[in-house]
């Protein structure tokens, strides 16, 4: 009889424990930086975000939405996102993220529209020269940065030194048998070496994705590790998950 009491004691004692160490773990994520360059509300979190986009590239941005706080503590403070565009240009959509500690300085993808043009011109000349891509879609695109790059820095540069690459997507003729969705893959990514940028290539037919891949053309990508054997059972692999756009 001891015994049981005796154990219901320290069962009481664990669980008073655990609800107390809950509630000290949501205290502590619900606890807020201080000292940090804005505040844990959206309105500050805003003012401060464009403020740094004018301040960097020397023009004024509206927040156009998916804005997004999160408090990460007392440690490491609130993040905040959103999509933004120039006021003079609000077609050039563009995504920022500043934090209280780590990402002061604002870290943006905007540096694209110096180099969108040039950079995807190369890209949509080659799927022009393929009669078996009736569609594509080319973007630029690139991780945000806190560096502020310029029109001046030239493409060259930018491309080998920021991250960025062309996301292409490919748009195949429907219905037709995974070995001449193969020989198309094998032909145009024995084509790549007329590119100078690095792709993510995405191939569709169908609905469906039957490829997808980050190319380093600009490091090791090496054409001859691919057959057409290889890239139909890769291609079989896609349309058995059923992965739809």
């Amino acid at each position: 009889m001891k015994t049981k009491r005796v154990c219901c004691a320290l069962l009481i004692s664990l669980l008073l424990f655990m609800l107390t160490g809950c509630g000290m773990i949501d205290n502590l994520q619900n606890a807020e930086y201080h000292g940090g360059p804005f505040e844990n509300n959206l309105e500050s979190a805003r003012t401060y975000l464009l403020a740094q986009l004018q301040e960097k590239y020397g023009i004024e941005f509206s927040v156009v939405g998916k804005e997004k706080l999160h408090n990460y503590g007392p440690f490491h403070g609130a993040t905040y996102s959103c999509e933004v565009v120039p006021t003079d240009t609000p077609e050039r959509v563009a995504t920022a993220l500043v934090s209280q500690t780590d990402y002061q300085e604002v870290r943006d993808d905007y540096a694209v529209y110096y180099f969108k043009e040039d950079a995807e011109a190369p890209v949509l000349a080659l799927c022009g020269t393929k009669d078996y891509v009736i569609d594509q879609r080319v973007s630029l695109e690139m991780p945000g940065t806190e560096k502020t790059w310029t029109a001046e820095d030239g493409l060259e540069r930018f491309l080998s030194e920021s991250g960025a690459y062309v996301k292409l997507v490919l748009r195949f003729t429907d219905d037709l048998d995974t070995e001449t969705y193969a020989e198309y893959l094998y032909d145009f990514l024995n084509s790549l070496d007329q590119l100078e940028c690095n792709l993510l290539l995405q191939a569709k037919a169908n609905r469906f994705y039957i490829f997808h891949e980050e190319l380093d053309i600009l490091g090791d990508f090496d054409a001859s590790v691919y057959t057409v054997e290889d890239l139909e059972q890769e291609i079989e692999t896609f349309l058995s998950m059923g992965v739809p756009q």
